[in-house]
């Protein structure tokens, strides 16, 4: 297979089971020729809040066994999701050793690799050895990805050279608050709030973000992977880590991905406690292995490799300042996501609630943000 196959007219049902997997082994069936359709076992795997996410595994009558992940979108996810760029961004990522081949793109999914492990759970986010494999593959990520590359494809994939694409952080929250329901009174006094919002936010936080990178913007613990049999009870080397799920990586400065990781420590819950404080001794020496992944992977290293480099407090502390600087925007970004997905999904989550509570700490970081800016006649004194 040259590439991944495109089935266009092949549609996986979300709800009704039998129908999602006959749907399902036919699919396979024609992305696998070789594979019999009565040996093609598929079970639905939970812990994501956007999509159905199946594990197939084919029986070939040896001990190896095949295992593919299929992939549905859930329903209305087009109008928050581009599935272009995450097809493309998927592709890229492949090509770099830093996620599993894609075997094919249907109407709305996809299917590629499995890998391995279990996801972790938020409460391990915090534990040393894991901290330190998550920033270092987040280093590699923002070190070695290029997001030219991946806009390259998409204009391929597109047949045109002037399509235009959102291409960052800003342009994809509008699109969102665009996109945001009008049907009543509160959601236009919503809608007219958060616009507002976009707009100071922006201005004020836009270039105090550190470098663009093409970031994750969804690592959650959910979608870290580690071996099924690493223990965070246990004292160990660092663990392999991978991360899943590229459905929202984009362009952005390198903040925000660092503080989206940070304030996924709470889970879907949202236990505010379990978020570390910023500039405190465990974000510090989190971004401390960070920074030393970066400078590895300027110059080639590997992921395990940690001699060699050093990062100086003054690198620490500028890295603190721009995660400082950024620490509102997931709950901002986050809170008109779930506010789109109150109305569009069709999936059991408490999205009214999630987006009340991800936009309080937006408002909770704005007031603490204006109440350390000196007035400008201070500043001039």
């Amino acid at each position: 297979m040259t590439g991944p196959r495109v089935i266009p007219d092949c549609v996986i049902p979300l709800r009704d089971a039998h129908a999602q997997t006959q749907s399902t082994r036919q699919l396979l069936a024609d992305v696998f020729p070789s594979w019999n359709i009565d040996r093609i076992d598929v079970m639905s795997l939970k812990g994501g809040i956007t999509n159905c996410l199946l594990k197939c595994v084919y029986k070939a009558g040896t001990p190896q066994e095949i295992v593919v992940l299929v992939r549905a979108y859930g329903r209305g996810t087009g109008s928050i999701i581009d599935r272009n760029r995450e097809f493309c961004t998927h592709v890229h990522l492949h090509s770099y050793g830093l996620a599993p081949p894609l075997h094919a793109r249907f109407k709305n999914g996809l299917v590629y690799g499995f890998i391995a492990g279990r996801s972790v759970d938020y409460h391990e986010l915090s534990n040393p050895v894991l901290m330190k494999g998550i920033s270092r593959m987040l280093a590699q990520w923002h070190t070695v990805l290029d997001a030219s590359a991946i806009k390259a494809l998409m204009l391929e994939q597109s047949g045109s050279k002037s399509h235009e694409f959102v291409d960052d952080i800003w342009q994809l929250c509008q699109k969102w608050i665009n996109n945001l329901p009008t049907d009543n009174d509160v959601q236009v006094k919503t809608k007219t709030v958060l616009a507002k919002e976009l707009v100071w936010v922006k201005n004020e936080i836009q270039y105090k973000g550190g470098p663009t990178v093409v970031a994750h913007c969804d690592l959650l613990s959910g979608n870290v992977i580690v071996p099924e049999d690493w223990s965070s009870e246990i004292i160990s080397d660092m663990p392999p880590v991978t991360f899943i799920d590229y459905e929202y990586a984009l362009p952005t400065p390198r903040a925000f991905d660092l503080a989206n990781h940070f304030m996924e420590w709470q889970g879907f819950d949202c236990n505010m406690s379990l978020i570390p404080k910023v500039g405190g001794p465990v974000m510090r020496e989190w971004g401390k292995q960070y920074l030393e992944g970066t400078h590895l992977f300027k110059r080639g290293s590997s992921v395990k490799q940690q001699n060699g480099v050093s990062v100086s407090d003054a690198d620490v502390d500028l890295l603190m300042q721009e995660i400082r600087a950024w620490w509102g925007m997931p709950g901002f970004y986050w809170g008109i996501w779930a506010t789109i997905q109150a109305v569009i999904s069709t999936i059991e989550f408490d999205y009214t609630n999630y987006a009340q509570n991800r936009l309080s700490e937006y408002w909770s970081w704005k007031q603490n943000y204006l109440s350390t800016k000196k007035p400008n006649w201070e500043s001039n004194l």
